[in-house]
């Protein structure tokens, strides 16, 4: 029986000709076999990458973790092995990525994540890094730059990687743990492709490549079954600074299509979100819903739908633990101005606070001046920009700026701002913070 590479079944890649390859790094003085990796491989790997955290090996102790390991890098990535000729020991395994640093599904960055033996230095492993570039460009699917993560205490590797043309884009604050080290930051390092002629994904394409995934059986037995998490001190109902009352309440799992439509509305008015970010119903009820708190804000004298808020797990975090919320903030245009988007902002503490998230990654859009100064006005701190990662109507490819905010220094911050009345909700709910 032919054996089945390992390839992105997300996308649909072209298959890279002439492999096997010997390759020669470090100035001839390491050879590699450079293959496609076999799916009867994939039992080889998972104990690569235990050693390799094992090591701290620029491998967090809880960072591939079985649920993203299956779902995620898997089965949405093209997977490559590097090894010893003479021996066909495996030294190492590269894998190229949908990079989920950007808000767009159009493929424009991936993301290169290598394991690596105890044989392999860092010299080879930055040159693998490079080669991975090339390799990303021959899948012809338009990857245009590609990023790595690295442990901001492998001085060493991050110097390599220097050489071969990665840059770092952001520092993200005690971000992986790496055995014998201890929590440690994490640097985003980009290195730019050739954007030569390079086009869009087609929408046909990329809701191809979601129906392939999220199948119907696979929407229905999950989020139909499951839903979205509730928040337990949910219902709550308070008051903005100019009088006007609201009650943030639990999602119902019938509202996700009125919230899909939101959504899509401001998309296609280049109000804060990508054109393609969501682009089909199901992929928003599988990567959006399932699994997050999802919030529902109604004007309480009419019962009106007057916004909503996901708090989703962040998807770019390299720890299991110490978790890190990534909201996705809807308000109707015709609440702006009425205090709603405080009212959200300091009822949002309250909430992160109640189910135990510690920080906050914000990001928005290079142009959205007036979301930059709100998130600096709650103090949110600038970890970097992360370039091309949104396509943004009327704008075209636009950098994100991120940011990261500890949900307890928000907390005091937004009492001295005039919040303290939120701690009497607190009390009335018996709420105890998780943190």
């Amino acid at each position: 029986m032919a054996k089945e590479y390992c390839r992105d079944r997300f996308f649909p890649t072209t298959h890279i000709a002439n492999l096997p390859k010997q390759f020669s790094f470090n100035k001839g003085k390491k050879t590699l076999m450079i293959d496609y990796a076999t799916t009867d491989q994939l039992h080889i790997f998972k104990k690569m990458i235990n050693d390799a955290a094992n090591r701290g090996d620029n491998v967090g102790i809880d960072e591939y973790h079985e649920d993203y390991v299956a779902n995620f890098l898997f089965d949405m990535s093209e997977i490559f092995q590097a090894t010893d000729p003479s021996t066909g020991h495996i030294e190492a395994v590269m894998f190229i990525q949908f990079c989920f640093y950007q808000r767009a599904l159009d493929s424009r960055s991936a993301t290169v994540h290598i394991i690596r033996s105890s044989d392999i230095d860092n010299i080879i492993y930055a040159e693998l890094a490079s080669l991975m570039g090339d390799f990303a460009q021959a899948l012809d699917i338009g990857y245009t730059q590609i990023c790595v993560h690295v442990a901001f205490s492998m001085t060493d590797l991050y110097l390599e990687l220097r050489k071969q043309g990665f840059v770092t884009v952001a520092l993200f604050p005690e971000w992986v743990e790496l055995a014998g080290i201890g929590v440690d930051d994490s640097a985003l390092m980009v290195k730019q492709l050739d954007a030569t002629n390079r086009k869009m994904n087609s929408k046909e394409e990329i809701v191809k490549a979601i129906k392939s995934k999220f199948t119907p059986e696979i929407v229905q037995s999950t989020y139909f079954s499951s839903g979205c998490v509730p928040v337990p001190i949910l219902p709550i109902t308070t008051t903005t600074k100019q009088g006007l009352k609201f009650t943030f309440r639990n999602a119902r799992i019938e509202e996700d299509e009125m919230m899909y439509k939101m959504l899509s509305d401001a998309a296609n008015e280049g109000d804060g979100y990508a054109i393609d970010e969501y682009p089909t119903i199901d992929f928003f009820r599988m990567v959006y819903l399932v699994g997050s708190h999802v919030v529902i804000i109604e004007e309480d004298a009419t019962k009106a739908v007057a916004g909503f808020i996901i708090y989703l797990k962040a998807l770019e975090g390299r720890r299991a633990t110490g978790s890190i919320v990534e909201p996705a903030v809807i308000i109707k245009r015709e609440y702006r101005g009425s205090g709603l988007n405080m009212l959200a902002r300091s009822m949002g503490t309250i909430i992160k606070r109640s189910v135990g998230f510690e920080r906050e990654l914000g990001t928005t859009f290079s142009t959205n001046n007036a979301a930059i100064k709100t998130l600096k006005k709650f103090h949110l701190q600038t970890i970097g920009t992360f370039p091309n990662g949104a396509y943004q109507r009327g704008h075209g490819w636009v950098d994100l700026v991120y940011f990261i905010l500890s949900v307890e220094d928000e907390y005091k911050m937004l009492s001295k701002m005039g919040f303290g009345h939120l701690t009497s909700l607190e009390n009335k709910k018996g709420f105890e913070s998780k943190l």
